[in-house]
């Protein structure tokens, strides 16, 4: 931290100055804003970026260190790390230009942003000009770490384990390009996305709220959407079976968006128009794109406390996820009064669409198990949140325990499915090893020796989802030539 505030020291925070604190306060989760880096350290653009890593990862000066980008990722050491080593803080982070923080292509078919930008920052630029990008659906959550752990990236400017900057797409390090779909921490920090973007008007969207009674009809709808989402693939919907400490009841909370200006379009929406269930709370509307996101965010029950979120991802059954609802009664309610314990299972749909041979594969295919064969999926996470320190130990413990017995009884009732959503997940669970085929692993893992042969990033870079480095060379040959 001395060698940064010499370089860099209007940029360089400890933890007495106001900007750390601000930082700090900004997580989404209380469970990594207890953490408390030596320093942090805001690079203003990519050069400030290659210097800081490079200083980071000299032999004379190994030192650990966390990268923050959004902050919204719950569990504890994700982006953020102890006084064993520094945070690099990306929310400052400008393009090359050294001005806009996101641009507009000239011919507005494409948009670049820094990595340090929130998704709302990118649609108010798109908004006026009636174009968007395919995001995060809550305005608050960062670029950064939501797009290493999926796909849609034209380019990634990526800062290499020594400080070399370089532009990986699908005609230069294309290999790289694979691997950044679902890369992590692995690989580099990524300074730069370029993304397609679309035409996109008014929306019709928003949340609306049930009684849990209706549980059964909107996951008997969930099913019927998934399944009818390839007929109109223009929609989202998604819902939580959650505890409100608030109400002192459980809830259904839905997020619900169609890209156009119609309500309760068909076919997706047919069985809800005239459904018995009647939502408490009704937010939907005709609104604009960033409206919705917004609305999302603030809706969101467990920001700023202390968190675990846990997933996996099964075939869209109604009874299995009423039964996973019922667990987690089972293992929670005793915990109601605590301070501020909140928790849910959410699920939204994978339809077979967006897995495996889809539209995305134009621009090359990725890492992922999930093939179009499979057939439509739910990807479900447990969400768990309170206050006090103290509950720790309790509410992690149960949130472990119920992914557990809901893994194992997925099996048994011929639902389950290995892969594992990145941005839903924890650190505990096995990321790369669930959701890549051992071929793509293997080949993934060449990669990272390509571009870090010693595995500084490894062993320096706390928090991400790593890659093993063991044995995976075996029948695998790259040309170094373009390194």
């Amino acid at each position: 931290c001395s060698l940064l505030a010499a370089s860099f020291p209007s940029q360089t925070f400890f933890s007495s100055q106001g900007t750390y604190q601000d930082q700090q306060s900004t997580y989404y989760s209380a469970s990594q804003a207890s953490l408390t880096p030596t320093c942090r350290v805001s690079p203003k653009g990519p050069s400030d970026v290659a210097k800081i890593l490079a200083m980071a990862t000299q032999d004379e000066n190994r030192c650990q260190f966390a990268v923050r980008t959004g902050g919204h990722m719950a569990w504890s050491g994700a982006s953020n790390i102890g006084k064993e080593g520094f945070t690099i803080d990306l929310q400052e982070l400008v393009l090359e230009d050294g001005q806009a923080r996101v641009r507009l292509s000239e011919d507005k078919a494409a948009v670049s942003f820094s990595a340090g930008v929130r998704w709302r920052d990118v649609y108010r630029v798109l908004k006026p000009e009636n174009l968007t990008t395919v995001g995060g659906r809550i305005g608050d959550v960062g670029v950064g770490g939501f797009l290493l752990g999926g796909d849609y990236i034209l380019n990634y400017e990526i800062v290499l384990f020594n400080g070399t900057i370089i532009n990986a797409n699908g005609s230069s390090h294309s290999d790289l390009y694979w691997a950044l779909k679902l890369g992590s921490t692995n690989y580099g920090i990524v300074t730069r996305f370029d993304m397609v973007t679309y035409p996109q008007g008014p929306v019709w969207g928003g949340s609306q709220f049930f009684s849990i009674h209706d549980a059964p009809v909107l996951l008997n709808h969930l099913v019927a959407f998934t399944k009818n989402f390839d007929k109109d693939p223009k929609a989202f919907f998604g819902l939580s079976l959650a505890w409100n400490p608030q109400a002192k009841d459980y809830i259904i909370w839905t997020l619900q968006t169609y890209l156009k200006p119609v309500p309760y379009p068909s076919p997706l929406w047919d069985d809800l128009r005239d459904s018995t269930a009647k939502p408490l709370i009704d937010m939907m509307g005709i609104k604009n794109l960033v409206d919705v996101t917004e609305e999302f965010k603030e809706a969101d029950p467990g920001k700023h406390g202390r968190s675990r979120w846990l997933s996996m991802t099964y075939k869209p059954d109604v009874k299995f996820h009423l039964d996973l609802h019922a667990k987690g009664v089972e293992l929670f309610e005793p915990y109601h009064d605590h301070p501020g314990v909140h928790w849910a299972v959410s699920i939204q749909p994978i339809p077979k669409k967006f897995s495996g041979a889809s539209s995305v594969q134009k621009r090359g295919e990725n890492p992922s198990c999930l093939k179009q064969e499979t057939g439509d999926l739910w990807v479900m996470v447990i969400t768990t949140d309170w206050l006090d320190p103290a509950d720790d130990k309790v509410m992690n413990t149960n949130a472990e325990t119920l992914l557990e017995w809901a893994e194992d009884e997925a099996r048994k009732r011929g639902l389950f499915h290995p892969f594992i959503y990145p941005n839903y997940a924890s650190g505990s669970q096995s990321v790369m090893e669930r959701s890549t085929s051992p071929e793509a692993l293997r080949k993934m893992g060449v990669i990272s020796r390509m571009y870090d042969p010693k595995g500084v990033l490894n062993e320096l870079w706390r928090g991400g989802f790593k890659i093993s480095r063991r044995g995976e060379l075996e029948g695998w040959v790259y040309d170094r030539v373009e390194l």
